[in-house]
């Protein structure tokens, strides 16, 4: 699954000027979404991810189930049947492909979780530590990162039950890893509550 983590003068200022109420309705919003987050033990979507390259309209398309828990816990699992899934927990981070197969993982490192996305939209309280919150529609927010990085900004738009509906994360080059969501339900946790994926039948994952 790929993943892909900037702002000119001109957007830097336009976003000064208009800070104070524009953070305001941002904060409403991500708080919204981790009260949301917390009313069940588990959430359940459909999802699908497009990774657009930069300076083009349209991309590769992986469509998947998605399971998530606050407040950094999620398992996304793509193909029909499954071929690849990713998982996190806590700081780590695992792939795996049973087409190859393979099985890798990562443990994230504390410079590498501040710039994570998917850590500041599933642990809300804690993103306003690694990112400015800005307004984004009526019903969302941006995330624009304090410190340069792999990622430039990251829009979130959220339905009516304040769920994710659509994540957009946009890198310094200007690529586009858009994901889209649907039919999120109140789910049970992962069997035992394991969100990292078992590895293939007789392998073992490689650790970096």
């Amino acid at each position: 699954m790929k993943s892909l983590w900037i702002a000119g003068a001109a957007v830097a200022v336009s976003a000064v000027c208009g800070v104070a109420g524009a953070r305001d309705q941002g904060i409403d919003a991500l708080t919204a979404l981790g009260g949301a987050l917390r009313s069940a033990d588990a959430w359940r979507a459909d999802y699908t991810q497009e990774y657009i390259a930069a300076g083009m309209s349209a991309g590769e398309v992986v469509a998947g189930v998605v399971t998530v828990g606050w407040p950094d816990r999620a398992v996304f699992k793509s193909g029909d049947p499954v071929t690849q899934m990713m998982g996190l927990e806590g700081r780590t981070v695992r792939l795996v492909d049973l087409e190859v197969p393979s099985c890798d993982e990562h443990l994230l490192g504390d410079d590498e979780w501040a710039r994570v996305p998917l850590a500041a939209v599933l642990d809300p309280s804690g993103a306003v530590e690694h990112f400015a919150v800005l307004d984004h529609s009526p019903r969302g927010f941006t995330l624009v990162p304090h410190e340069p990085g792999g990622v430039d900004r990251v829009e979130v738009t959220l339905n009516d039950n304040s769920l994710p509906l659509e994540v957009v994360i946009v890198d310094p080059q200007g690529a586009t890893n858009r994901l889209t969501f649907t039919q999120w339900t109140a789910a049970d946790p992962p069997v035992q509550g394991r969100w990292l994926p078992a590895a293939p039948a007789g392998l073992e994952c490689v650790t970096d």
